[in-house]
């Protein structure tokens, strides 16, 4: 060892590498034993066997899910629930859950009659997102059984103002998508009516006031969305024999406009713009009763439009003037705010209050699920807006079963095996020329 240097503690020691002529070469031993075309194919294929296992796992997870429901514990069951509604957000699942349409049907339907207020608001979070997902054949004796349970919760009196809020929205949604039955829509409609119906003035025309009114104002607010959401289901005659016939009429609609919650002045607003749009007639024409009383609440959707009293939150001021500036225009113009959303591949887009309102309410009923059902389920592309046929690659391909695809991956691999000794046996040849 030469003179001042030693071999100190920590000196590290060589290694060795073997040689291999291949790596000076600048060889890849991997990709010279198969074609580019085989090497991809490889690829797809490890590509769909990873999707394949990631789906059956999420499908065994959801069945587990779907088994959590019969738990003994309230808190159990709530959790369960909601966890099933993050899981169908993520993936279409209608061919596992088609088998069990008429227990989960009868899970929610049993949860929103006797649970607690936090598997009610679950179930009922759940309801419209699993009448999509549960397949084609099963949606309607869903509705059946879980329509009459979301309607009794609604009225219930007993349960939580977040709960029968949370219902009111999920009923809306289950009866603009899935009820065909014009008389179980009124009946509906008729029920929302009964809610907001708290919010009206006073029979002197002064406001009502008070905490539990500010309390209930997202309960009355969502009736009133949910009102305004059925309605355009309705031809315009039928819409405006109901406004001049029945509650709540156009002027009582407007009253609320005045109401001491802000969530519900802005529901007011877009319901009385859904109203006046459903019953315009094509050529623009509108009945002069209420063209009349169009020019009397000018002077009211202005003021909100440009309310900047400061004992108001600046929020709250912020997001009413944004939403009444395109009411006022609306009513003074004609013209509708134009929405232009992503669904996955396609683009929705409208120019009306009832588009508007029809996203708006699909959108926090679905969540995620949007974008993975409106490719393949017609009607929520009839809701949107969007083509009616489905594209060819955009339809739903026939699921195969474990085996079919063990035997499918057995095949594409024995295949992969003949193409690449082929490929060998030419280049052997080949050097020994």
């Amino acid at each position: 060892m030469p003179k001042g240097k030693k071999k100190g503690k920590y000196e590290h020691r060589r290694t060795e590498q073997p040689y291999s002529s291949d790596e000076d070469a600048g060889i890849d031993m991997t990709i010279d034993n198969c074609s580019e075309i085989s090497g991809q194919s490889d690829l797809k294929s490890n590509h769909d066997d990873a999707e394949n296992e990631i789906q059956e796992k999420f499908e065994e997870k959801v069945l587990e899910l779907v088994e959590a429901l019969n738990a003994r514990s309230n808190a159990a069951r709530a959790t369960a629930f909601t966890s099933l509604r993050a899981a169908l957000q993520r993936r279409a699942l209608d061919g596992v859950l088609s088998a069990h349409r008429a227990t989960l049907a009868d899970h929610v339907a049993r949860a929103l009659r006797r649970g607690k207020d936090a598997e009610r608001k679950a179930a009922a979070a759940l309801a419209p997102l699993l009448a999509l997902q549960i397949g084609e054949e099963g949606t309607e004796e869903f509705v059946r059984e879980v329509r009459p349970a979301l309607t009794t919760a609604v009225t219930d009196l007993s349960a939580s103002l977040d709960t029968r809020t949370e219902c009111c929205s999920s009923l809306a949604v289950l009866c603009y998508l899935m009820e065909e039955d014009l008389t179980e829509i009124l009946e509906v409609m008729r029920i929302y009516e009964t809610i907001f119906s708290g919010s009206y003035l006073k029979g002197d025309g002064s406001v009502k006031v008070s905490s539990a009114l500010l309390a209930a104002g997202g309960l009355h607010a969502a009736a009133l969305d949910g009102w305004a959401l059925l309605l355009p289901l309705l031809s315009p005659a039928h819409a405006l024999s109901l406004l001049k016939n029945q509650p709540p009429s156009f002027a009582r609609l407007s009253d609320l406009l005045e109401a001491c919650s802000l969530e519900v002045r802005m529901a007011a607003g877009t319901a009385l713009a859904i109203a006046y749009e459903t019953v315009t007639d094509d050529d623009g024409s509108v009945d002069n009763a209420l063209a009349a009383h169009v020019e009397q609440i000018l002077p009211r959707l202005t003021e909100l439009a440009r309310d900047s009293h400061k004992y108001r939150a600046k929020r709250d001021r912020k997001v009413q003037r944004a939403t009444f500036r395109d009411i006022l225009k609306f009513f003074e113009e004609g013209s509708a705010p134009c929405v232009s959303v992503r669904v996955g591949a396609e683009t929705a887009a409208w120019e009306s209050w009832c588009g508007g309102a029809a996203y708006g309410a699909l959108a926090a009923a679905l969540g995620g699920a949007l974008q993975v059902l409106a490719p393949r389920d017609l009607r929520l592309r009839a809701a949107l807006a969007l083509a009616d046929p489905l594209p060819a690659h955009h339809g739903p391909q026939a699921k195969l079963n474990k085996l079919q695809r063990h035997l499918q991956n057995n095949a594409a691999c024995k295949a992969r095996t003949l193409a690449r000794n082929k490929n060998r046996d030419k280049r052997s040849a080949a050097l020994a020329m």
